[in-house]
């Protein structure tokens, strides 16, 4: 009976690690964002994508969330959020990023982007307020 109770021990203990390592593979995550333009110029964002597998990369999906999901984060969705486009990309030293852009000017000072990043392993909806000072 001792060895049958071992062997179970032993078999749900691998199948717990290779579930932990299998979730742990596919976790990701968002870093800071940083802004690159100014008030009045159109938005040019960044933001660094971070514990994800380069393949995994290739398949996200990440955009401004939907005007449900701002609604569900109690925040207000305005009309220039539906001019931002979200695209991935990578830099030159190989980091991953999110481009947030908009074609038109921004004239709000301050913006609440929710963005939508999804991937294999999940879906993470970030907050990030934007603060866009005046040219110099």
């Amino acid at each position: 009976m001792k060895h049958v109770t071992m062997k179970l021990l032993t078999h749900w203990l691998a199948a717990a690690c290779a579930t932990w390592f299998g979730v742990a593979a596919y976790a990701a995550g968002l870093g800071g964002l940083s802004v690159q333009s100014a008030l009045g110029q159109p938005l040019a964002a960044e933001i660094e994508v971070i514990s994800m597998q380069p393949e995994e990369f290739a398949r996200v999906l990440a955009r401004i969330a939907s005007p449900e999901d701002y609604e569900a984060a109690k925040l207000a969705y305005t009309p220039l959020l539906r001019q931002l486009r979200v695209t991935s990309e990578r830099r030159k030293d190989g980091k991953a990023i999110l481009k947030i852009t908009s074609i038109a000017p921004v004239n709000e000072p301050t913006l609440d982007l929710l963005v939508d990043f999804n991937w294999r392993g999940g879906r993470l909806l970030q907050k990030y307020s934007v603060l866009l000072d005046p040219p110099k």
